[in-house]
């Protein structure tokens, strides 16, 4: 970070606008610094001895830092590689001078590359140039000691390894409401649901087309699978193998409703509703580019149908730009940093093999639910159980709140400062019939009050007895783990408790400042 207080900001025109950042800040990537907010300047250059190739990839990794990630953390970024190119000297990133700079570091300073780790797996997870299979496989094998924030700080990578259940659940909540809000595309919202429920490939979610999403009913209980085509097996041409997975309702209905606008678009653009025969092999995910050449059903037909049944489908560099339009516009942090999510393929693809281990299945049930032929390459996935590390409790669960920032509401002084606060029905009672907030909603909803700490519609007031809720949430925790409940069970309410402790936080630095103002007011009249 550095101060820009002096230096006047350099306004630019918009042909010269190529990039923003995540505080909404243009900048062109090719200049040699870049305003990414208020406060933060980001100078991007390294030493003059650092070969080309590996600057092109750092340029390109850091724009998609400081377009997903706050600026802060872009900025530290930057300085802890040129502080690894300072300290060595080198002109690549390689293992060699890797192995050296961590011994050189010491046990005071692992911190600054292991801050660093997360950065260089998600340059070579994006595909960039300047860091090879050798170097991500030496820092995945490095278990590094992070910059200690007290209990915040979980063992493992939050950058590129699995995400916990509540990084899961930040995203899940924001993307709810940012789709309900129409801040998200909803078919950006689909294809992150997609990716993150299913943990397959994008190249398999791009390839699903209507027929796969299926409906059926067993023993009079309804049931939803997706049939995911297969891909990385030799000699099976495009579709030609499928995996049925189970899935929720949820998921059904927003990829039945998302190919019910793949449709409507191609019936759009071709002016006449699809044939009937025709709509279930609508890809759910289609490609826009293509749709525009095409006129008439006879081509939609012959797309499908066709030597080229691809063409009409998605393709993966469109859905990995969906899934950065998401981590552009996702507000969700980590509980284990206090920044924004790095959202990636691969790091879901990773969560559902570690959870899949956590829970006690074994190698061969893993490589089935992650469709890999075989188990060689399971533990790629299962490595990393760090989360199994962390236990909310009441101290874990203060310390943790400031960084999950999980309660999304605005706090209010009063009832009588909030919306609707001048309407009885508007107040939200705890189990113990005490109010604690106002619902700012006119809408209906049968969540129940522990739903309001996580949503933007709730008012806590700043007086409101938010402690009574935490005991009482704390209290059913551990009667769930005298009672020999399973872990998911008992952790269950986890996302819950941190956004409450978030409200307690927030309330108590509310009234401290009242006080102060008192304070100060009651001294110039003395």
């Amino acid at each position: 970070m550095s101060d820009v207080g002096s230096r006047p900001l350099k306004i630019k025109t918009k042909a010269e606008i190529v990039a923003v950042s995540k505080d909404g800040y243009p900048f062109h990537p090719s200049d040699d610094h870049w305003q990414l907010n208020k406060d933060v300047l980001v100078f991007t250059g390294l030493p003059q001895c650092v070969e080309e190739g590996v600057r092109r990839g750092f340029l390109a990794t850091l724009q998609r830092y400081a377009e997903e990630l706050s600026a802060t953390h872009t900025s530290n970024m930057a300085a802890k590689l040129k502080t690894y190119f300072k300290d060595t000297r080198a002109t690549t990133v390689d293992v060699t001078s890797l192995i050296n700079w961590r011994a050189s570091l010491g046990d005071i300073d692992q911190h600054i590359l292991g801050g660093l780790k997360g950065f260089l797996l998600a340059w070579h997870h994006y595909g960039f140039e300047g860091i090879s299979r050798e170097v991500a496989d030496l820092l995945e094998g490095w278990r590094i000691q992070g910059n200690e924030k007290g209990a915040a700080v979980a063992s493992g990578c939050p950058e590129s390894g699995p995400y916990t259940d509540l990084e899961l659940a930040a995203l899940f909540d924001w993307a709810n409401m940012a789709v309900a809000n129409k801040e998200l595309a909803f078919e950006d919202y689909a294809y992150l649901l997609t990716v993150a429920m299913t943990a397959r490939r994008p190249v398999q979610i791009a390839a699903l087309r209507g027929r796969d999403i299926a409906q059926e009913v067993k023993q009079g209980t309804p049931m939803f699978r997706l049939d995911i085509p297969r891909a990385k097996q030799r000699g099976i041409r495009f579709r030609g193998a499928f995996r049925s997975l189970a899935i929720i309702e949820d998921l059904y209905l927003v990829l039945q409703q998302q190919h019910r606008q793949s449709v409507a678009a191609i019936s759009a653009s071709v002016g006449q509703a699809i044939d009937p025969d025709l709509v279930g092999e609508v890809p759910v995910f289609i490609n826009r580019e293509c749709l525009r050449s095409i006129g008439s059903n006879a081509q939609i037909r012959a797309l499908l149908l066709g030597d080229m049944p691809d063409a009409l489908h998605a393709t993966t560099n469109s859905l990995a730009s969906a899934l950065q339009r998401c981590a552009r516009a996702s507000t969700a942090r980590s509980e284990r940093t206090g920044e924004f999510i790095r959202l990636s393929a691969t790091r879901f693809r990773h969560t559902r093999g570690t959870k899949l281990r956590r829970e006690g299945f074994g190698p061969f049930v893993i490589a089935e639910l992650l469709d890999h032929s075989d188990i060689q390459n399971v533990s790629v996935y299962t490595d990393n159980t760090a989360q199994e590390a962390v236990v909310i409790d009441e101290l874990i669960g203060a310390q943790l709140a400031p960084f999950a920032q999980a309660c999304l509401g605005r706090l209010v002084r009063s009832e009588r400062e909030a919306i609707r606060g001048d309407d009885p029905r508007s107040r939200v009672p705890n189990d113990r019939q005490h109010a604690v907030g106002t619902c700012g909603s006119y809408g209906f909803c049968a969540s129940g009050y522990r739903a309001c700490y996580t949503c933007y519609h709730f008012q806590p007031w700043v007086d409101g007895p938010h402690e009574e809720v935490l005991a009482d949430i704390y209290a059913e925790k551990e009667r769930a783990r005298a009672a020999g409940c399973s872990d998911v069970i008992v952790n269950a309410n986890d996302q819950l408790i941190l956004a409450v402790e978030h409200c307690v936080l927030l309330c108590k630095e509310a009234r401290t400042q009242v006080s102060e103002v008192i304070g100060l007011e009651g001294a110039g009249h003395g």
